[in-house]
């Protein structure tokens, strides 16, 4: 693994194991942080970055469903995974965006956290870059790859890969961010790279470059979610429910309302809505009924198998280094709960 992205994935734990102390000792007395926010009122922050598949709170902002589920809600955009891990540690904002694979992350990082929901699937929002040598999977063994690891397009790679019998060490994974990937790949300055849109459709541009596969060929594995702070969840548990509500009455608004919804959405992220509806294509929004099958065990791809896959790979990887289980993150209990 990359010695500078090991050396950022320390950091960042001990910044967020720090303040971890640091809330421990502040939150001494008769109330904790978050029950004192329970009973002052105060609104429970939701931490997104741009990207489409989180956007859909911004309708329950605009279309006053917070206000109509009875809940004191605010979306707050951050920049980049390691700020969100920090600003949930710090109790900065009380639910967050995640993934899968991010969960495992997030809880290695010391963080105490429940997966309540999954907002979308990845459908074509990531893929393999590759020249026309390689046409399988297979192909793939002893070339060096370029991505961003820790994320989910590490995740992708490496879980469709291990399915075909190829593990970690059978691929050179070299640290790059996914748009340096796509301009690397077209102008042919490296041969193998993840990356995602616009870059996986500018593949032809080269020409003997392609799209090996993305996640459209295996939608599922790519599932986004979100996460809640275990204590807010026991202190402020109708409100968790109450927001999630909100979420799910936004989808609804999206699938009968598609354009006034995607303009609302693009509006809130800062991106035209021809960008915003190029990028809001791959990937999937999960209804409740859907969400339901997310968290059943039993079912394929399912979020309880796709953390253990994600820690067995990620601890493989050199990205984490606890014994995550599944079943202390994965939290079906609020979506069973919420309409009853």
């Amino acid at each position: 693994m990359n010695k500078t992205i090991k050396l950022v994935i320390v950091i960042a734990i001990v910044a967020i194991i720090a303040i971890g102390g640091a809330l421990l000792v502040s939150q001494k007395g008769d109330l904790t942080k978050s029950q004192k926010q329970a009973v002052s009122g105060q609104p429970i922050k939701i931490g997104i970055i741009v990207y489409p598949g989180f956007a859909p709170f911004f309708i329950a902002e605009e279309k006053g469903y917070f206000e109509k589920e009875g809940v004191n809600a605010e979306v707050v955009i951050i920049n980049d995974p390691v700020q969100a891990v920090s600003a949930l540690a710090g109790n900065d904002v009380q639910m967050l965006f995640s993934s899968a694979d991010f969960t495992a992350y997030i809880s290695d990082a010391g963080v105490s956290i429940k997966e309540i929901f999954a907002s979308d699937i990845g459908y074509g929002s990531d893929g393999l870059l590759v020249k026309n040598d390689v046409n399988s999977i297979n192909d793939l063994k002893g070339k060096t790859v370029h991505l961003s690891m820790g994320t989910p397009s590490h995740f992708l790679l490496r879980y469709l890969t291990e399915q075909e019998g190829l593990k970690g060490g059978d691929i050179n994974m070299i640290q790059m961010e996914a748009d340096q990937v796509g301009v690397a790949f077209v102008a042919k300055k490296i041969d193998y790279g993840m990356s995602w849109e616009p870059w996986l459709s500018k593949a032809s541009e080269r020409d003997d470059g392609k799209v090996l596969f993305s996640s459209k060929d295996k939608p599922g594995i790519i599932t986004d979610t979100f996460i809640v702070r275990s204590d807010i969840l026991k202190s402020r548990r109708n409100d968790v429910k109450a927001v999630v509500r909100a979420w799910f009455d936004s989808i609804d608004f999206l699938e009968a309302n598609p354009r006034e919804a995607n303009a609302i959405m693009a509006k809130n992220l800062g991106l035209p809505i021809e960008d915003f509806e190029a990028q809001v294509a791959t990937v999937k929004f999960l209804d409740y009924s859907e969400n339901l099958i997310k968290f059943d065990e039993k079912a394929d791809l399912n979020l309880f198998t796709l953390t253990k896959e994600a820690v067995k790979i990620y601890k493989e990887d050199g990205i984490i280094t606890k014994d995550i289980k599944a079943q202390d993150i994965v939290d079906s209990s609020v979506l069973k709960e919420l309409y009853k």
